[in-house]
């Protein structure tokens, strides 16, 4: 049985293709919710960690800069091992215990004000495709990097500080997006985010479920380090989800 999902383009235009094989979902997808399960190859996935590190690893402290330096450059550049492998051990990364919100756990973030298209060879290319996904030309990006043991608590965005639309990149281990419908309980879903994969909530999937990213789940044989890609409308003050 295919799930059909819907990606918003330019210019509001629509299309719609199926969940490949490899994809996972579990009860019912709501309708403002739209995914892409392998949008991004391997090497394209590389790419992106390699610049998402690259800001968040600068704005670090210089201890854990030096401790990373000459490690993160090998590991990133020749890693040929699967995407939860691309990343050095937890204790490499300066992990917040809590989000101001009590939200998140165990993660790094950034406002991203500027990618390093000039220091990471073919990014421009691989940023070119993703944002030919996004609705609006003026965005905001976040990243936000959870740790092998890091999570993101069931939460509704703020109504006042978020746009109708936000957009998620997952790169490294797979995790559990889970949906909650704020009206009825028994509605919702629980659908793997694979590296590489985007997803666009939107609309009533927005502000009328809540979403979180699961600490572990049976369903999946380990659990590491990921980093998100958080793009969304850039009139609204900033709120990370």
């Amino acid at each position: 049985m295919f799930y059909h999902y819907r990606i918003f383009c330019r210019h509001n235009i629509l299309s719609k293709r199926p969940f490949s094989a490899t994809a996972q979902y579990s009860g019912t997808i709501p309708p403002d919710f739209h995914f892409i399960p392998d949008f991004f190859s391997v090497s394209e996935q590389r790419t992106l960690l390699s610049a998402a590190l690259l800001r968040l690893d600068a704005a670090g402290s210089r201890r854990f800069q030096r401790r990373r330096k000459i490690l993160l450059n090998a590991l990133v550049s020749n890693c040929e091992g699967p995407p939860a492998e691309w990343f050095l051990p937890d204790d490499c990364y300066e992990f917040l215990e809590g989000h101001y919100d009590g939200v998140i756990h165990k993660f790094r973030e950034m406002h991203l004000t500027s990618w390093p298209t000039n220091e990471i060879l073919g990014l421009l290319p691989v940023l070119n495709r993703l944002h030919s996904l996004i609705p609006s030309h003026n965005i905001q990006t976040h990243l936000l990097h959870l740790a092998s043991d890091g999570e993101i608590l069931p939460h509704v965005d703020n109504v006042s500080a978020s746009g109708r639309w936000i957009l998620g990149v997952s790169l490294g281990s797979e995790r559990i997006l889970r949906l909650e419908s704020c009206t009825h309980p028994d509605e919702g879903a629980e659908i793997l985010l694979p590296s590489g994969s985007v997803y666009i909530q939107s609309d009533n999937v927005r502000f009328k479920y809540k979403h979180s990213i699961l600490k572990s789940s049976a369903s999946l044989s380990g659990i590491g380090q990921r980093i998100s890609i958080m793009i969304r409308v850039s009139s609204f003050v900033i709120q990370f989800s």
